[in-house]
């Protein structure tokens, strides 16, 4: 078997083997790439809520909150509450928050909660630890290395050699660029 046969043979099963992790991180990189204008790892709500507590912070303990969270279902996901000012206040809840000022018939209940697929997929582009840091990197070494087998499958014209070296070189001046005006 010739050395172009073993060039085609590697790109190939390598390209195959690499799919899962290029749609992966292609999508993960679309969706961080475009954080301004969507929050790619959290799904946030907010809608009114009744809630009504004292006037004053000291009248409103643990139990008056516990107690007007009851109606709304959420006494369960209370984790603590505090007055950022004053006559505000705010409530910590698992998964969320609800925000208001005291004395008050309603508030803002803010709900957090994972976007499926972004939240894992990003996390794996972003914060690569333990063993997926090493998955990582051998993924970069597969692309390093389908792009250099990428470079001798073809011959003639549609080669490397021919119009290949002006794909090629387009494709290091873009990044060049960006790096000289950012």
């Amino acid at each position: 078997m010739n050395w172009r046969r073993w060039v085609i043979a590697i790109h190939r099963d390598v390209g195959y083997f690499l799919t899962g992790f290029v749609l992966i991180f292609a999508t993960s990189g679309i969706a961080l790439n475009h954080a301004d204008h969507w929050n790619p790892n959290f799904i946030i709500t907010r809608s009114e809520v009744a809630m009504n507590l004292p006037a004053s912070p000291p009248e409103t303990d643990r139990e008056r909150v516990l107690a007007a969270l009851q109606p709304l279902g959420l006494d369960g996901a209370y984790l603590s509450h505090d007055f950022p000012t004053p006559e505000r206040f705010k409530i910590y809840l698992k998964d969320g928050s609800i925000t208001g000022l005291l004395g008050r018939s309603e508030a803002e209940l803010e709900t957090i909660r994972r976007r499926p697929f972004f939240f894992e997929s990003n996390t794996l582009h972003v914060s690569p630890s333990g063993w997926w840091r090493w998955t990582s990197d051998a993924f970069a070494a597969g692309l390093i290395l389908l792009a250099l087998t990428g470079l001798f499958m073809l011959r003639g014209r549609a080669g490397f050699l021919g119009r290949g070296k002006w794909f090629a070189a387009a494709g290091v001046a873009l990044p060049l660029l960006a790096f000289l005006l950012v």
